[in-house]
């Protein structure tokens, strides 16, 4: 699995959040152009919760490494 740096993430996020916002702003109701902003949310944000899964797996795996060594 290919990582990309949360900051990114967020970033892309925060992005397409305005312009889910400006759009709905402009044009007074939700759009289908809008509609697909939402679906990449969608998928930010799975990413997003996939890369916590990840590194708490990690970090867990790490401390019991640790316990079994101690």
């Amino acid at each position: 699995m290919i990582l990309q740096s949360q900051e990114s993430l967020i970033a892309k996020k925060m992005a397409l959040e305005s312009e889910w916002n400006q759009k709905y702003l402009e044009q007074g109701a939700e759009t289908l152009d809008m509609m697909q902003i939402d679906l990449e949310l969608k998928s930010i944000k799975r990413k997003i919760r996939e890369q916590d899964e990840f590194r708490t797996r990690a970090t867990y795996n790490s401390e019991q490494q640790l316990d079994i060594t101690t």
